[in-house]
């Protein structure tokens, strides 16, 4: 069966076509650009380690308040042990230190970059690290992501610490005219902040920083979602304050959307990418990789972590190969799983309630992913 396909892919597509379906030639155009044969492998290009689960920060947004995790850091021999299992993958050019603590308070944070220093590193960080720290990303690092939803509240009292590492950056950038690290700002928008967001634009300029991530909060209560700045139908506000940030032409701005399209794309999956946790858990994606709450357009589910296998007892490659994974990769890859989102019978199904089916009997479920819609968007 073919189900997605692009017109410069095989020659021979149409005649398989017209086996399938009883007719000669081409398939209609419309059915060219959307085919893609079933079956395809994932080529690895990029994995996300996550080091720790720890944060130096407790940040309102974040949904550590609602997961299960317990906290901690991953061994070193685990890490050396992915150093190399990775080695299986030549398509592998990237690995970025991530997920949902913060990389720098890893105690092994410099024996990691070492161990990984012949791939392009790529790292998110709240920026709250010490100028040794800050001095060794500069130097080892290809392309880094601050957050910086507390440098306009600052309600822990750490802007001043984020400013000093924004400083050590600029000033390495302008001292050696290196161009790497390239610098970004990540940022969640929300109906309350988005003012402040012009702000944190002139501050970026200040610095050099020409990179911003903008995603939508991801409610983890009910009141959060009051606060939401994207919309289920038409969403003229958001619209225009769009047209407000293009106006910051000297700054590449990758946007999320502002209101419901029909169109879905998982990253993770789109790019090759794949997520290794600090205990070892191997996940398609950062929404899988821990239970936890969220809200979905005014709905509660509860997302359940959901791991295709652990390294220490499997390979990487046995993992990503296997059965299981390589299902759930084709399935996300060509769309064939349900929409929940504008289902008309979400109202009285029990299946939206959390990620472990869909009513496909795909597992997990991702019918009502608020990635796949780019609402919630990752550097």
């Amino acid at each position: 069966m073919f189900i997605c396909k692009t017109e410069s892919q095989s020659s021979d597509f149409g005649l398989e076509w017209g086996k399938e379906n009883g007719k000669t030639g081409q398939p209609p155009k419309s059915k060219r650009l959307l085919l893609k044969k079933r079956g395809n492998k994932m080529e690895l290009k990029r994995i996300y380690i996550e080091l720790t689960n720890r944060c130096n920060l407790n940040c309102e947004m974040c949904f550590r308040h609602t997961w299960d995790t317990v906290e901690g850091d991953m061994d070193l021999e685990l890490l050396k042990s992915i150093r190399e299992q990775v080695k299986a993958f030549p398509s592998l050019k990237e690995v970025f230190f991530g997920g949902i603590g913060e990389p720098t308070v890893y105690p092994y944070f410099k024996e990691a970059v070492e161990l990984f220093a012949d791939y392009d590193l790529f790292m998110t960080s709240n920026g709250i690290m010490s100028d040794e720290k800050a001095k060794l990303v500069c130097e080892k690092f290809t392309e880094v992501y601050f957050s910086a939803d507390q440098y306009h509240e600052d309600s822990q009292g750490v802007k001043d610490q984020l400013i000093n590492t924004f400083e050590i950056f600029a000033d390495y950038r302008k001292r050696t005219h290196s161009s790497t690290p390239k610098v970004g700002i990540a940022y969640v928008l929300t109906k309350s902040n988005s003012e402040a967001l012009f702000d944190i634009m002139k501050m970026m300029r200040h610095y050099g920083f020409h990179r911003l991530s903008l995603s939508h909060l991801l409610p983890i209560n009910a009141k959060d979602t009051e606060d939401i700045f994207y919309n289920r139908y038409e969403n003229p506000e958001g619209k225009a304050y769009l047209e407000k940030i293009f106006t910051y032409r000297d700054i590449k701005i990758n946007i999320p959307d502002m209101e419901l399209k029909t169109e879905r794309r998982c990253s993770f999956i789109d790019k090759g990418y794949i997520y290794v946790d600090a205990g070892g858990e191997v996940m398609s994606c950062y929404r899988l990789a821990n239970s936890y709450d969220e809200y979905v357009f005014g709905d509660k589910k509860r997302v359940l972590k959901h791991s295709f296998g652990n390294v220490k007892e499997n390979s990487l490659n046995a993992i990503i190969e296997g059965k299981d994974y390589q299902n759930f990769w084709n399935t996300v890859y060509n769309n064939q799983y349900p929409s929940c989102i504008d289902c008309d019978l979400r109202g009285g199904c029990s299946l939206v309630e959390d990620t472990k089916y869909d009513c496909y009997f795909n597992t997990p479920s991702c019918s009502d992913c608020l990635w796949v819609r780019n609402f919630i968007r990752c550097p």
